[in-house]
């Protein structure tokens, strides 16, 4: 087995903040419950031999500077909070290389677990990303081939994931809430056999929002088997393989 190569992370796991990140779940923009994980890269090597705290990157610091620029504070969207965060960490220590951002949103949706946002930055701007996520959507809909299933709704358990979502298009187009209503009257419906149908479908309908290039869907049966906690697939899939145009490449808000 090959030995890993030298890698260190500091973790701050979900500090509880208040803060505005556009409408909420009842069309309100006001503060609501944020959720933040950073992960921040630097080496710990020198501090792992001192002992000694200077030789570190202070998360305690850390954390006090992130409530303190983001509590009560109003941000067009919850990319702009975890955008925020993370030039804060990347900014705060020169021994600091990278930062991955995670943000929940709590209360942006009725059927909906959160909205996340997931961002990494580095300090030579190489191996970026963003991501959005609408977590564990609920719904019911008629699914599966056994005689009961064609009778009865069952609850489908859904993760959206969206690549490179383009922020800029999305508040000109309302916002998340419009798009968890129309994904919602899209999914119910529905009526398949195969949760392979059903993905397929809710990819289709995601790829179509004018500022979605390309998705991850991943739908679970909680009730199909009775030894497991779910069964369920995930597909990736973008525009083109919808033969929808694809996005301007670069267009994406950051």
């Amino acid at each position: 087995m090959a030995v890993p190569i030298p890698k260190d992370t500091i973790i701050i796991r979900d500090l509880r903040l208040n803060s505005t990140v556009g409408p909420d779940r009842w069309g309100k923009t006001r503060p609501q419950p944020i959720v933040v994980s950073i992960h921040v890269e630097a080496s710990l090597i020198q501090a792992g031999a001192s002992d000694d705290v200077a030789d570190s990157v202070h998360y305690g610091n850390l954390a006090k500077d992130v409530v303190k620029a983001t509590e009560n504070f109003e941000f067009h969207n919850l990319f702009e909070l975890a955008e925020s965060i993370a030039q804060l960490a990347i900014k705060m220590d020169d021994r600091v290389l990278a930062v991955n951002v995670q943000a929940d949103a709590k209360n942006q949706f009725l059927q909906a677990e959160s909205l996340r946002v997931e961002i990494r930055r580095t300090r030579t701007a190489a191996d970026e990303y963003q991501l959005a996520l609408i977590r564990d959507l609920q719904t019911s809909i008629i699914i599966g081939v056994n005689p009961p299933e064609r009778e009865a709704k069952q609850t489908v358990l859904l993760n959206l994931k969206f690549h490179d979502l383009d922020w800029a298009k999305l508040a000109e187009a309302q916002g998340w809430q419009k798009i968890h209503a129309e994904l919602l009257k899209t999914i119910e419906r529905t009526e398949y056999l195969t949760l392979e149908a059903f993905v397929r479908e809710v990819a289709r309908a995601a790829c179509q929002i004018e500022s979605v290039d390309a998705v991850t869907i991943r739908a679970q049966k909680p009730s199909a088997l009775t030894t497991a906690h779910s069964s369920g697939v995930e597909i990736s899939r973008n525009r083109v393989f919808f033969d929808l145009p694809s996005r301007t490449p670069g267009t994406h808000s950051k």
